[in-house]
């Protein structure tokens, strides 16, 4: 569309308003430039610098106020309040400019005045896991228990990932765990883990236990590899009936738990998990062996334990073990399918029951596989041992006395079980 302008004057009017435009565009926009220059530098001095460019920006009033609040060297909250009040008078409903105000308030003891801007972040923002965590930090600090529990709840609940650093904190001030976990912590699976997963980590196993019965009473399916954590660490501290009992309740609720009346958990395999507990762990290579899953050759079910021996020496080989806890005195029969293809040397592979008593540590093994041999079954009847409450049954191959028997070739191992005799069947 075309505007007729009339005479030179006006022609010349607009002319001027045009240049008069792009100047104010062109200051503008350097000014913007500069401003976003100074701010990237990251310093002080490059905020005050932004600030004086830009002083309508309350993003500039923030990172300023940041800079004086949180200057280790040269910290500065007299300034620092100064420069958040004005960031918050621009944008009152800055979440960022309120809380660290707020905490300004609160390193000076302003306590009422960090409360209300506490309480204005809460308004501009209530769904905020960084209002609540920090609004319960601070009513935690003045005392005030049960609301800072329900505040640290909230931002639990928001962002589960918070909850050990939660519980840790809370635990500081409140002993008794099982408060905590009524009053600080959602009963959430994704709350309890990490908490369980730290305290096993630390050896706490009083307070593991009493979140992980919490745990396990959501009746939610969960990984084994979140749960395992606890149990090693109760097996680490030697409490064997405790990881037994803790395992059998893991299993209830992991994701697609193998079938049970073994003492070996998962015996064919087929779960695909190894790694600790009561389930096969085993250093999966090394420049000797290598040890894997294989889904390609089986016995029954999806897969079997592959056990690839690369010919580098004559060696002693214990691994691909799992962690039993027979009742003493009892008989059990302990069998397994064997498939080996060029297994080199006397000496192949075979399975051996190790366990520990209170005078002498025991073990059996059963005859040795070697060769190239279609699938079949080993077995060995056993009678555990007094005191004998735990052990192991590993994949085992002793030093061949021949000469030239560096091992070479493969083994795979499928459908292994440990159970008593009276519901053991001998028949191949």
């Amino acid at each position: 569309m075309k505007f007729p302008l009339s005479n030179s004057r006006m022609r010349g009017a607009v002319l001027l308003f045009s240049c008069v435009l792009a100047l104010l565009l062109s200051y503008l926009g350097l000014r913007n430039a500069f401003a976003a220059h100074y701010l990237g530098l990251d310093t002080r001095a490059g905020y005050e610098h932004a600030v004086r460019l830009e002083p309508a920006n309350a993003r500039n009033w923030y990172l300023l106020g940041r800079s004086y609040l949180y200057d280790i060297e040269q910290p500065d909250p007299a300034r620092a309040m100064q420069a958040l009040q004005k960031a918050v008078a621009l944008d009152p409903y800055s979440v960022e400019a309120l809380l660290d105000l707020a905490t300004a308030y609160d390193g000076e003891g302003q306590t009422a005045r960090a409360r209300e801007t506490f309480l204005a972040a809460q308004r501009a923002y209530p769904l905020s896991a960084d209002v609540c965590w920090s609004y319960g930090n601070f009513l935690l600090r003045q005392g005030e228990q049960d609301a800072a529990f329900r505040e640290i709840r909230k931002a639990v609940e928001l962002e589960p990932k918070r909850a050990d650093e939660a519980f840790s904190r809370a635990l500081r001030v409140q002993p008794d765990a099982n408060i905590l976990l009524d009053k600080a912590v959602p009963p959430a699976t994704a709350a309890y883990l990490p908490i369980l997963h730290s305290l096993s980590d630390t050896g706490d196993l009083n307070n593991a236990q009493l979140v992980w019965n919490r745990l396990i009473a959501l009746h939610q399916q969960v990984p084994m590899s979140e749960m395992v954590y606890f149990i090693s660490e109760l097996v680490h501290q030697i409490r064997i009936a405790d990881a037994a009992r803790a395992w059998t309740q893991a299993v209830s609720i992991m994701q697609n738990p193998p079938p049970a009346g073994s003492l070996l958990w998962d015996g064919g395999f087929e779960s695909g998990y190894a790694g600790g507990g009561f389930s096969w762990h085993f250093v999966p290579e090394t420049n000797d062996v290598q040890i894997s899953f294989d889904r390609s050759e089986k016995h029954s079910g999806e897969q079997s334990l592959r056990i690839l021996f690369k010919g580098h020496r004559n060696l002693s080989f214990e691994n691909g073990c799992h962690n039993i806890t027979p009742e003493p005195g009892k008989q059990y029969l302990l069998s397994a399918w064997v498939r080996t293809e060029s297994l080199t040397s006397s000496e192949g592979v075979r399975l051996q029951i190790f366990v520990f008593t209170n005078t002498k540590n025991e073990s059996m093994t059963t005859e040795e596989v070697h060769g190239t041999q279609p699938w079949k079954q080993i077995q060995l009847p056993w009678v555990a041992p007094p005191g004998g409450i735990f052990g192991s049954v590993c994949v085992k191959r002793f030093m061949s006395d021949m000469p030239e028997s560096d091992i070479q070739g493969a083994a795979w191992i499928d459908d292994v079980s440990l159970v008593p005799v009276d519901e053991a069947s001998t028949k191949p």
